[in-house]
Order: C-alpha cells, then structure tokens, then sequence
C-alpha cells in the first residue's frame, strides 16, 4: 500500500472511530488527535494508552484521541511524518534512518520502552544454553524484516559470531504458525518480543531464554514521536497527550487486572481464548505487566518519559556498528526532553489511588 493510500486510510479510520462513539457536542470542542500504535491488533500490552482514552484522561488534556493500529514501528514513524497522524509510538531503527537521511522530519518527545523487547528464546531441553551455541542453527523470526533479526545478529556478535556465515534466520509467522514450527523442530530458537513469547507460554509452549549482555539488554526502544514543527508550535498538545498516557501507566501498575479488563472491553479481539475466566485474566495480567516492567527505569528516577541521552547515544552507536545507520546522528536531532518536566505535573497519587479502587467486578 502507498503512502498516499494508507494515510487516506488513516483518516478514514480516525472518522470512522469518532463516529462510532457518538459525536457528542463536548467531544466536538476538543482538538482531535489521531495516534499511532505500532501493532496490528491493540492489546493488554498496551494499556496505557487505551486506560488514558477510556478514563478520559485524553479528555482532561482536552483532546479527542483517536488510537489506530498500523502494523509496525516504520509505518508509524512514516505516517507522522507525512502529516497523517500528530503523534506516533514507534522502535527507532527505521525512523533513526529516516532522520539521518533528512527523510523523516520527526524527533521523539517521550521514552516508553528502556529495554528492548527481543530476547533469544528455545526449548527447555534444547543444548543451546549460550549465545555462542547457535553456530549452525537455524534461528525462527516471524518475517525477515522484523527488528528480531536486528537483534539477533548483534546478540550473535557478542559472541564472536560472524552473523552473515554462522546461522540463519527462518520466517515463521506469528501464532500457531510459530508455534508448530519450533515443536516439530523446524528451528533451533526464535527470537521474539515479550508479549509473543507470553502468549507462546499460554499455547503451552513454555521457552528458555538464553541470557544476552546487559549493554544490549538494555538499549531503549519505542517511544512517542511528532513532526518537528509539531514540537515547536505546539507543545501543549504533545504535553497534555503523554501526560494522559503517563496517567494510564500509573493506573496500570497500580490496578492490573482492571487495565486488562477495560483494554478487552475496548478491543474484545484481544480477550484471551481461555475459558476460564480467572485463567484468562492472570494470563492478561502476565502480557500486560511484563510490557509495563520495561516502561521504568532506576535512571529517570520519578520522571516518567525521559530520554536518556547516553543510552540513546549507545542506541545509535549499535544501529551504526549493524550497518543500519551509515554514520551516527546527533541525539538532539532524535530527541527531545524539554516537555518531561511538564508532562510530569499532575497528581500522581490521585491516580493510582482511583485506580485501586476500580471494582473489577463491574469490568467483568
């Protein structure tokens, strides 16, 4: 699909949305905001930004958040900076491209993820127990230009592994189309994200994670990003939605099982299939709290978003050592964090306090 095409869809998408829930005349004042969640079905993980529209949070700002999936980190960064979305979540690998290159005119406002969410995964029997094991296997990833390959490969040279010679990587889809691959063993490993290898677990397929170095472990990973003339004129839009958000992670943390409950009543397709209705919500509970577990760090003490420079720096160094960016960019032309102090002014303890005290059994 076009660029061109998709953001007709974009917007599209973003009318149908506000049509669906009603139009009130006090969602007509509000100044509409269309944001962009790099995935294709909105789950649990993704908490925050559902719990901040449906407990009006958004609303409070002042804006009418429209939230539409679009499939991937590079979509969103792309759609942004074409003008067909204000605000987007996205990995920086693409857009870190796109920015050095002069063809993305984005920078990223707000940090999300301080560790990235791919880990090396295998089978409890299998003999790979480090890094240096997977010489000549056959690693599954579900498409070859998923960031996991990215990873992989940097994961490998840690190793002293040469990459391009030593394994290989086999696209294995998401699913049950995953899952039956690493059972008949068609693949020595997988490298998948967080909530994948989760969901992996809740299909009965319980995987070992081999341990990687900490440096990169470490390394962040999605965050919020607008076009630049967005963070120049108007900041108080970029502001007020991640405070909203900030809100929903708070909320999340502090009340799990109801974060759950009202992403599922939102986005119903993301329910788990388990039957049993306590089984289901633990294993919600699971996904959604081992996103959340990146969304902190020691580093930003109480200053939910905060973007570490030296880690971006390190960021940008491991993109240019994997031959993604030619050459390094400046981090101050990647981030920004001249909002972070207003964005986190609100009331912290008035939110978690609301949040513990939700009645799950009316989300049921």
């Amino acid at each position: 699909m076009s660029s061109v095409a998709l953001g007709r869809r974009l917007l599209l998408a973003a009318a149908v949305a506000v049509v669906a829930v009603g139009g009130a005349q006090s969602a007509n004042a509000l100044e509409k905001v269309r944001l962009l969640i790099p995935v294709r079905n909105i789950d649990e993980a993704f908490s925050p930004f559902v719990v901040a529209r449906e407990k009006g949070y958004f609303t409070d700002e002042g804006y009418d958040v429209t939230l539409i999936a679009v499939g991937g980190s590079n979509e969103s960064a792309i759609q942004v900076s074409a003008g067909n979305a204000e605000v987007g979540a996205a990995s920086p690998g693409e857009a870190l491209v796109g920015i050095q290159s002069g063809k993305l005119d984005i920078r990223y406002f707000y940090g999300l993820y301080y560790s990235n969410i791919w880990s090396v995964a295998v089978l409890p029997d299998s003999p790979i127990k480090t890094l240096a094991d997977l010489k000549g296997k056959k690693l599954g990833v579900q498409s070859m230009g998923s960031a996991g390959t990215t990873f992989g490969r940097a994961f490998a040279q840690t190793a002293g592994l040469d990459p391009e010679k030593d394994f290989s990587f086999l696209p294995i889809g998401v699913g049950a189309q995953a899952v039956t691959s690493v059972r008949q063993k068609l693949v020595d490993g997988v490298i998948y994200w967080d909530a994948a290898l989760a969901k992996f677990k809740f299909s009965g397929l319980d995987l070992r994670q081999i341990p990687v170095p900490e440096n990169l472990r470490t390394l962040p990973d999605v965050a919020l990003l607008a076009r630049n003339d967005t963070v120049g004129k108007n900041p108080k839009m970029l502001t007020g939605i991640a405070r909203a958000v900030a809100k929903g992670y708070d909320y999340s943390m502090a009340n799990p099982e109801a974060a759950v409950l009202i992403t599922w009543k939102a986005y119903p397709e993301a329910r788990s299939k388990n039957p049993d209705t306590a089984a289901a919500l633990k294993e919600g509970v699971i996904v959604n709290q081992a996103r959340l577990g990146i969304w902190n760090t020691p580093k930003i003490g109480d200053k939910h978003g905060m973007l570490v420079d030296a880690d971006w720096n390190r960021l940008i160094q491991f993109f240019v050592d994997q031959k993604v960016l030619p050459a390094a960019v400046p981090v101050d032309r990647v981030v920004t964090d001249k909002f972070i102090g207003d964005i986190n002014a609100y009331d912290r303890a008035s939110i978690i306090s609301d949040a513990k005290k939700e009645d799950i059994s009316k989300l049921q």
